[in-house]
């Protein structure tokens, strides 16, 4: 059965629509009868508490789950346009009482419990709920729903609710329902998907207890729903539980012909009624039947009544004393709602909770047309448009400096002076090189050193008769001058040498 909970729970969430992007949206100074966009948490929350009789229309899923909740009344016009409220947290009932009958119309202060604490007049519609989880103390008389606890000529149509109740009870009237605990009106084409526990301590008094996958306790249309039930109920009282109404009444009002038609039913009430005076309705449409609709048709159900006859133990969908739950988190997808499920190993029991709405990958930007438009990167869906934009120009280049050559190097030059000399025999004589660049060291040689020698001033030394060049290497050697030196006797010398034959001694 848990199961088939968990299985049709993830084909209704499959059903809502993709979290929308937020628009905007206000609950301030709107005109009278205007209808509102509601695009934040914030914005529903004003909306409700300021405004509770204007119209309102949501353009994106809320998240609630961050919200201490105390449930408000409600009595105008809410349009949920497909869009989801998710994660809902009430612990506490309403501040505002209305009176509320048992089978025997005698009276109760009633506070009430849910998304909303009393619809009055009001109507919702095209509205999802998704992980809501209500679970109240309650120390008066008290209904809970997942919508709302109190329900009053209201209409609630084409909504998808998905939760959890649960009352423990203190008092004596009191009940849980799917949609709304107590009252009356129209509930048409909702899918509801509710666990429901009831649990009375209150062993004072014998209670008047109705448990409903639509309604507790109440009268009017209820046409075209599916709902799912999984209910538990620890009674000490009276037992008035129904897979669609638990007691089908309200303060003897008249039920139109064809009021409860057309429905589906499917789940189990688990029930134990601890009372010598025995009633014990628990049937799959209507538990008891006080205001006879003119017609019940073409309902259908797949449902089990089981009746327990031991009372030591509160019955409750967790069947383990020390349960061991695991988490399995699934995330977003483009068109899949994330949660998180927890199961107990042991004896299978789970929930859903943590939901997180749809989320697209955006791409990257393309051309369309003479738009460009965003796309899922994963499933192609579009999620944004908008004007092409005009190409930015291309920089214009900046102009390339014309290269700067790099100067040659200055051609390495070599003047010797004189160019010329003629020197006597053992005569000296001295040289100077004028070199390029300046101050390039220079190296002087004879060709002939036996005729003359250098040094490394360039000074030249006379020995001998003849001819020779004294060569001057600039730098590497790769300019040179040169000197032709001649080197004679004197007439003197001359004269020793030929008339004196003096050469030997010379």
């Amino acid at each position: 059965m848990k199961r088939f909970f968990s299985i049709l729970l993830a084909v209704l969430l499959a059903a809502m629509p993709a979290a929308a992007e937020p628009e905007g949206g206000t609950a301030e100074a709107e005109p009278a009868g205007a209808v509102v966009e509601l695009a934040d948490t914030e914005s529903f929350l004003h909306a409700i508490a300021s405004q509770p009789g204007g119209s309102f229309r949501l353009t994106a899923d809320l998240d609630l789950g961050a919200l201490d909740w105390t449930p408000l009344p409600f009595s105008g016009s809410l349009d949920g346009g497909g869009h989801t409220l998710y994660n809902l947290r009430v612990t506490r009932a309403g501040k505002e009482l209305r009176t509320t009958g048992d089978g025997n119309l005698k009276p109760y202060d009633t506070s009430f419990a849910g998304l909303f604490s009393v619809l009055e007049g009001a109507t919702v519609q095209n509205l999802n709920l998704a992980g809501a989880n209500v679970s109240v103390d309650a120390q008066n008389h008290c209904f809970a729903g997942l919508l709302a606890g109190g329900m009053f000529d209201s209409s609630v149509r084409g909504c998808v609710l998905e939760g959890r109740v649960r009352l423990n009870n203190y008092a004596v009237n009191a009940g849980v329902g799917g949609v709304a605990g107590y009252g009356s009106g129209t509930v048409a084409d909702c899918d509801v998907t509710a666990e429901l526990v009831f649990e009375d301590r209150n062993f004072d008094a014998r209670c008047e207890e109705f448990l409903g996958g639509v309604l507790a306790c109440g009268i009017g249309e209820l046409t075209g729903n599916r709902v799912w039930i999984d209910g538990w109920d620890s009674c000490h009282g009276y037992v008035h539980n129904g897979g669609l109404v638990g007691m089908y009444y309200h303060c003897g009002m008249e039920a139109p012909a064809g009021a409860v038609s057309n429905n589906f039913i499917r789940g189990q009430i688990t029930f134990f009624e601890d009372n010598w005076d025995r009633r014990a309705y628990c049937s799959a449409v209507i538990g008891e039947t006080l205001s006879y609709p003119a017609a019940q048709l073409d309902n259908e159900s797949e449902f089990t009544s089981n009746e327990v006859w031991e009372y030591d133990r509160v019955l409750l969908p967790e069947q383990c004393e020390t349960p061991e739950y695991a988490e399995t988190v699934t995330p977003p997808g483009c068109g899949d709602w994330g949660c998180t499920e927890h199961r107990c190993a042991v004896c299978g029991y789970g929930w859903t909770d943590d939901y997180t709405p749809p989320r697209h990958t955006p791409g990257d930007w393309e051309k369309d047309g003479e738009d460009e438009v965003l796309r899922c990167a994963l499933c192609g869906a579009e999620l944004d448009r908008r004007e092409a934009l005009e190409p930015e120009p291309e920089p214009e280049a900046s102009p390339v400096p014309e290269a700067v050559p790099e100067p040659e190097p200055e051609a390495a030059s070599c003047v010797v002076e004189p160019a010329a000399l003629t020197l006597h025999y053992r005569e000296t004589g001295q040289l100077t090189a004028a070199t390029s660049p300046e101050g390039t060291a220079v190296r002087w040689e004879s060709t002939n050193p036996s005729v003359v020698t250098v040094d490394a001033g360039g000074k030249l030394y006379a020995v001998g008769h003849g001819r020779a060049e004294i060569v001057c290497a600039a730098g590497d050697g790769s300019a040179e001058g040169r000197c032709a030196v001649t080197v004679d006797y004197s007439f003197g010398q001359w004269m020793i040498v030929i008339f004196l034959f003096g050469w030997l001694w010379y």
